[in-house]
């Protein structure tokens, strides 16, 4: 082909677009300067143009601001945003958004069978999930007033485990040395007491005083009977087991089931003759030999004993009076009684005391 007609000077080329020049207005979005060559400027048409119409051309002027944090998270990190990753970022979105209500969708379903209330107050177990969640709320708000009004009690009433010590001692400390008998005293435990009683107790035998709380054991004020009496261990309910000595069945053995109730034994016993060792008297016998009975005969000297009937050797027949007598025989004897009967002292070596008990 023969050079192009109408060329701008100095022009080499034989296709005449590349040799005529662009004489319009300068297009700078599109690249486009005045004094480009028409091939130049068709090319630039042609580019445009394609890329609008696959929307990498068009660029979006949106301020980040404006673009919510799901949109966000799908465009690129730098760079102009196109019409192309603004449709994209949308696209993924709205699927995003989509996968996120089917997961409520099916979770409302489930929602939707009976609830199991509980301690919820108001609602039934067929109620729908915003009564059941705002009953929910309701009972969170009540117990977060319980609990801080039982903090509140425990801070105002109560004192933690590392500081109860130090409370212990203060309290101690200002209320100083008792005076109360009853403090130096086990509950419940009998003491003998050798002193005065002027003063420390009523008519009753309970304290008086820095005596409070503490009674004579007299019977009286649900105390045990001591007057007169020595205490010994009790053989019930004690554990342990039982020697032979103490066993509660056998005789003489007391066997205690309640403090005090049960007493045994006495100050004085009078002996029996079952209580007595066994044992016999020997009766006197008289001794062969020669001796003389007083005998009685009859007046008709037939020689009948009116008396006693004695051994006789020789009878002088119709003679009364005294005879004499040979042989071996015996008489009984009667042993005249002794002891008056009086009964024997049954107390050990003791010294009186009175006895004392503090009962809470």
């Amino acid at each position: 082909m023969s050079n192009c007609t109408n060329c701008y000077n100095g022009c080499t080329e034989i296709v005449s677009d590349r040799c005529v020049k662009y004489t319009g207005i300068a297009i700078p979005g599109l690249g486009i300067q005045t004094g480009d060559t028409l091939s130049f400027v068709e090319q630039a048409l042609i580019s445009f143009l394609l890329s609008t119409l696959n929307g990498t051309g068009i660029k979006i002027d949106i301020d980040s601001i404006d673009v919510c944090n799901l949109v966000q998270k799908y465009l690129p990190t730098c760079g102009d945003f196109t019409i192309v990753d603004i449709s994209k970022a949308l696209i993924q979105a709205a699927c995003d958004l989509q996968e996120q209500v089917d997961v409520i969708a099916a979770t409302l379903i489930t929602l939707n069978a009976d609830y199991t209330i509980g301690c919820l107050t108001g609602v039934t177990a067929s109620s729908d999930t915003h009564a059941i969640v705002q009953a929910t709320i309701n009972k969170l708000c009540i117990l977060q007033l319980d609990v801080t009004a039982l903090a509140l009690d425990l801070e105002t009433n109560y004192v933690t485990i590392d500081t109860i010590d130090s409370y212990i001692a203060a309290y101690l400390a200002s209320i100083g040395a008792s005076t109360l008998i009853s403090s130096k005293m086990v509950p419940y435990s009998i003491l003998p007491f050798y002193g005065d009683l002027t003063g420390k107790f009523d008519g009753t035998g309970a304290g008086l005083g820095n005596w409070a709380r503490i009674f004579l054991c007299n019977g009286l004020n649900s105390t045990p009977d001591l007057r007169g009496r020595v205490p010994v261990g009790v053989t019930s309910m004690s554990g342990g087991g039982f020697p032979a000595q103490t066993q509660p069945g056998l005789n003489g053995n007391p066997d205690y089931n309640t403090k005090g109730i049960v007493t045994f034994g006495a100050n004085q016993i009078t002996l029996n003759a079952t209580q007595m060792p066994s044992h016999t008297h020997i009766g006197a016998t008289v001794a062969a030999g020669e001796h003389t009975h007083n005998t009685q005969y009859g007046a008709n000297g037939g020689g009948t004993l009116y008396a006693e009937t004695p051994y006789v050797s020789d009878i002088i027949a119709g003679t009364a009076g005294l005879t004499t007598a040979n042989g071996s025989h015996t008489h009984p004897v009667t042993i005249s009684s002794e002891g008056g009967g009086l009964a024997h002292s049954n107390i050990q070596p003791v010294i009186s005391v009175y006895y004392i008990i503090y009962i809470p």
